[in-house]
């Protein structure tokens, strides 16, 4: 049996900001001196009522029973756009925000990749990534600072989206519908990886032969499931981020002028996010030691123009 304490999870109010809604879950509040959260604003209030109760200050610390965690995730991914555009709200809890929804994102799509809903939603939350990031040039820190030190897929996939649209706007590359269906296809480069099995994607030591060969699969399934629902842009990024400059890399074997500049940024930004986190067979390496280890012992992996630039990104400068 799960203790009582452990049915809550401790939230913040930032989301609570679109007018002449209703919110669809409780509200718990946990009195001093007290170890269990007790019933402050029930489901069904208006939310210009919440923001009054709140607004008194005459509570503890906020909290919501762990079964409306779905709830709270979709009125807080709702009100993303409320937040980006609210002045008042510091820029660490935007990034904060924007990145927890779009990993609850990531994980919905692994579940249910071919949801139009869940596409859909990988579409604004990227769009919101985008408009943060163009509005304050400070949001990429923000939220690069926010990515876990540990290699979880969902967010992987976040985190090499934050550094493709860093160097995208960065080096000015291109016009915006295309910043936006290039950083689609970032935050779903490995969506084909939900088609394979947790034995081997979890895998602690090194993959044999025919596991790696698994692997390879990935780039192509999330090209077939993506493939009706994305644009070209999109698609070229989650089928070829695993391209290599020397013609060594797969699903193609493209050299040089063969591979997307697309695809390019987003190989960069895929290997320099799983070398800087704790993998199940390799713990993390330290930025300066993981670019290190892409210049001298990745040779021929990355476009040589692009990956200076990526240095001179994470640097804080430009080319």
């Amino acid at each position: 049996m799960i203790p009582e304490s452990r049915k809550f999870i401790r939230i913040v109010t930032d989301y609570l900001l679109a007018e002449e809604r209703i919110i669809d879950f409780n509200i718990y509040t946990k009195p001093p001196n007290s170890n269990m959260p007790l019933l402050l604003i029930a489901a069904n209030t208006n939310v210009s009522d919440v923001k009054e109760t709140l607004a008194k200050k005459n509570h503890g610390p906020l909290f919501i029973t762990r079964e409306s965690a779905k709830k709270f995730e979709n009125f807080m991914e709702d009100s993303l756009d409320s937040i980006i555009k609210n002045r008042s709200i510091p820029l660490e809890r935007k990034t904060s925000v924007v990145h927890d929804c779009a990993k609850n994102i990531i994980r919905d799509i692994f579940d249910d990749p071919r949801s139009l809903r869940n596409i859909s939603r990988a579409k604004t939350v990227t769009g919101n990534i985008i408009d943060l990031s163009l509005a304050d040039r400070q949001a990429i820190r923000h939220l690069l600072r926010l990515g876990s030190h540990d290699y979880y897929t969902f967010s992987h996939c976040v985190n090499v989206a934050v550094f493709g649209i860093g160097l995208w706007v960065t080096i000015s590359k291109g016009d915006e519908t295309e910043l936006h269906d290039f950083a689609l296809g970032c935050i779903l480069h490995d969506v084909g990886k939900s088609q394979i099995v947790d034995s081997i994607l979890k895998k602690p030591g090194k993959l044999d032969f025919e596991e790696f060969e698994i692997i390879k699969k990935h780039p192509g399934q999330g090209h077939w499931l993506m493939e009706k629902h994305t644009s070209e842009v999109t698609l070229d990024v989650i089928i070829h981020h695993h391209e290599k400059i020397n013609g060594q890399g797969y699903p193609h074997g493209l050299t040089r002028d063969q591979i997307s500049d697309n695809a390019k940024i987003a190989t960069i930004a895929d290997v320099y996010d799983a070398l800087t986190t704790n993998r199940p067979y390799a713990g993390a390496r330290r930025p300066l030691n993981a670019l290190t280890l892409m210049k001298e012992e990745m040779v021929g992996h990355f476009e040589q123009k692009r990956f200076e630039e990526f240095i001179l990104f994470l640097g804080g400068r430009s080319g």
